[in-house]
């Protein structure tokens, strides 16, 4: 496993670390999605400074914000921090950024700068899609 989350009071931040296989970055946004404490939140951070490559297809990244436009119908009031420096990760931020996810969504270079962000963006109140109607 090539990351590590932790859920924080308001949030999550997950660390990525050596080689990112696409799969495996699939499987880490369904496992935070799918827990009953993703309704809750209020941010993702993205720590991706330690990861030396990846193999995310660009099938992979459109599979990922349809993942994610899904994921707003439990939880529409989330930001989206991506922490990057190497240039083929800060590409493949860019490239994600680009698709126009369903969630707000910035690149930094440091986990300070994003957390300085989430600290003064203003709340999200979006409510909860209603369903069937």
């Amino acid at each position: 496993m090539a990351y590590v989350i932790h859920w924080e009071t308001l949030g999550v931040y997950r660390k990525y670390h050596g080689h990112v296989g696409g799969d495996e970055l699939l499987a880490s946004i369904q496992r935070i999605e799918a827990d009953g404490r993703f309704d809750h939140i209020r941010y993702v951070i993205n720590d991706f400074l330690e990861v030396a490559g990846h193999d995310v297809s660009a099938v992979q990244l459109r599979l990922i914000a349809a993942i994610d436009q899904a994921a707003t119908l439990s939880n529409p009031n989330i930001r989206v921090a991506i922490v990057a420096a190497d240039a083929p990760i800060l590409a493949l931020a860019q490239h994600y950024v680009a698709a126009a996810p369903p969630y707000p969504t910035e690149i930094f270079p440091s986990v300070a700068a994003a957390r300085a962000w989430i600290a003064v963006s203003p709340a999200l109140d979006l409510p909860r899609p209603l369903l069937g109607r």
